[in-house]
């Protein structure tokens, strides 16, 4: 069987907090950037035990897949605020749709919802927000090389 990466190969994870990491007001006074980041990790895992093949995955991907999509909403649960389920849920069907289609996810197309993310705990305009998260996609794939 074929493994190959349909979702990014950046980590969105990373690339969230590293984006907050930088946010006036925010740092050490709001975990919502943590909990976020470590709920795109599991949304990432989750789509990547779901699609990491061209064939339909295995009982056992699903299982897994299935429990990082879970871990990814009990974790954004925890903050109590539906503006990060709407987005989330946007971002799932938005990578789905793309994979159905034959297609990567790339990160560009989860771009504006991590924008949308970082917007509701910063305050900041989504044009910001969408810079901030361009900026540490380029850093976080740059460490990583």
């Amino acid at each position: 069987m074929e493994t190959r990466h349909r979702t990014p190969e950046v980590s969105l994870r990373e690339v969230f907090l590293r984006a907050t990491e930088g946010l006036p007001g925010v740092a050490g006074r709001d975990y919502r950037g943590a909990v976020v980041a470590e709920a795109l990790g599991y949304l990432q895992e989750g789509f990547g035990a779901h699609y990491a093949t061209q064939q339909a995955a295995s009982d056992d991907a699903i299982l897994v897949g299935d429990h990082a999509y879970a871990l990814a909403v009990e974790t954004i649960a925890r903050l109590d605020e539906p503006r990060f389920v709407g987005v989330a849920s946007r971002m799932i069907r938005d990578g789905a749709g793309e994979i159905s289609r034959g297609n990567s996810v790339a990160i560009s197309l989860w771009t504006p919802h991590l924008a949308q993310l970082l917007g509701i705990i910063s305050g900041e305009g989504e044009e910001r927000s969408k810079e901030r998260i361009k900026d540490a996609i380029v850093e976080v794939t740059d460490d990583a090389q």
